[in-house]
């Protein structure tokens, strides 16, 4: 015989702890940190795909590019973040 009651209270609190504003908290920064990651690693792999240009006209537009969406993904984080009082 199972040591819970039968109406089902070995998943009392469960609730309460995956909805609390605290919870929301740590997945939102949880999220906006792998969000920021992922985002780095294909700019990276932008800027690598990107060598061939090294030497061409190209390559201005292609590091001016890779700067730009490196300045937008950290300022959105910064304001997702902000949003979300994280820091």
């Amino acid at each position: 015989m199972s040591t819970h009651k039968e109406n089902g209270s070995m998943f009392e609190g469960l609730g309460s702890n995956l909805f609390s504003v605290e919870g929301a908290k740590k997945f939102a920064a949880w999220y906006i940190d792998t969000s920021e990651k992922v985002a780095n690693q294909a700019i990276d792999f932008q800027e690598s795909a990107t060598q061939w240009a090294k030497e061409t006209p190209l390559a201005t537009i292609f590091a001016a590019q890779n700067e730009y969406s490196k300045k937008i993904i950290e300022r959105s984080a910064n304001a997702a973040r902000s949003l979300w009082r994280l820091e």
